[in-house]
């Protein structure tokens, strides 16, 4: 089976964005004997070399391991504030050694304050070069992380031409189900009885062969099964991808059911469907 994470950022709607997060993350993936867990640079309190080794520890103790760490990027700001990004994310590469995490994920940036679309892909472009280079010498694999919210790469177009400009370079690609153009979860709150229009479907299917991590983001708007995502459709273009890497599980709460019941639910629904 493959390998299945929880993203402890999914906790926010029970205990806001905290370390509580990644506890909480670590004790349920014990419990579900899943893999591990990712988190969030935002969920930690510091870069404190003790302080993330006890975390490591205490994480570790429960029989779970950690996967990847993310990076916020906010994507209102312009791409002169990708500079500081970039110092940010060299910070977190030389925190990962005491986590004992191998591997990053980062965003694109916004298309924002006239900028165009090709202006903002050379730069994100750059920023993943620059980023590349630095995790290089301390084995960390980056991870370029398609997201919608107006950024880039938003569809399978520009994530496939963003992998081909950095072929040079050691970057790896998380697909997430929900950042594609045409997810009613990617650009706001949406409406309970939105679906995902068929050119989210088109990015999945073409990127899947270059994912080596999927991100399945879940929403559960209704109390039933995941409605806005048709995973059935989902796990069928992977398959036919022959895809074989692990799996992160991230809730963005859009209904009434709280992350502590609905992760459960999607672990075991994709476990499911991946077996089929």
């Amino acid at each position: 089976m493959i390998p299945i994470y929880l993203q402890a950022l999914s906790f926010k709607d029970v205990y806001g964005t905290s370390e509580e997060c990644i506890h909480e993350a670590a004790e349920m993936a014990s419990n579900l004997g899943l893999a591990g867990i990712d988190i969030e640079d935002r969920l930690l309190r510091s870069y404190d070399p003790n302080y993330l080794q006890e975390l490591a520890h205490q994480v570790e103790g429960m029989g779970v391991r950690f996967g990847y760490c993310g990076l916020m990027v906010d994507f209102s700001a312009p791409i002169s504030s990708i500079e500081n990004e970039i110092i940010r994310a060299k910070a977190l590469i030389d925190a990962t050694q005491y986590l004992g995490v191998k591997s990053i994920r980062v965003p694109g940036n916004g298309v924002v304050a006239g900028q165009t679309l090709q202006s903002t892909f050379i730069a994100v472009r750059d920023k993943f070069q620059l980023i590349c280079e630095y995790a290089d010498q301390a084995d960390v694999t980056v991870y370029l992380h398609n997201h919608n919210h107006g950024s880039i790469p938003s569809n399978g177009q520009q994530v496939l031409r963003m992998l081909d400009d950095l072929s040079d370079t050691t970057v790896a690609y998380v697909l997430d189900t929900g950042q594609f153009q045409g997810s009613p979860g990617a650009s706001g709150e949406g409406l309970s009885d939105e679906k995902a229009a068929p050119e989210l479907y088109e990015s999945i299917r073409m990127c899947a062969p270059r994912a080596t991590m999927l991100r399945a983001k879940f929403y559960f708007a209704r109390p039933a099964d995941e409605q806005w995502l048709d995973y059935a459709r989902i796990v069928g273009s992977l398959k036919n991808a022959e895809y074989s890497g692990s799996i992160s599980i991230i809730y963005e709460r859009r209904g009434s059911v709280p992350s502590t019941e609905a992760l459960p639910r999607a672990a075991r629904y994709l476990t499911q469907l991946f077996e089929k």
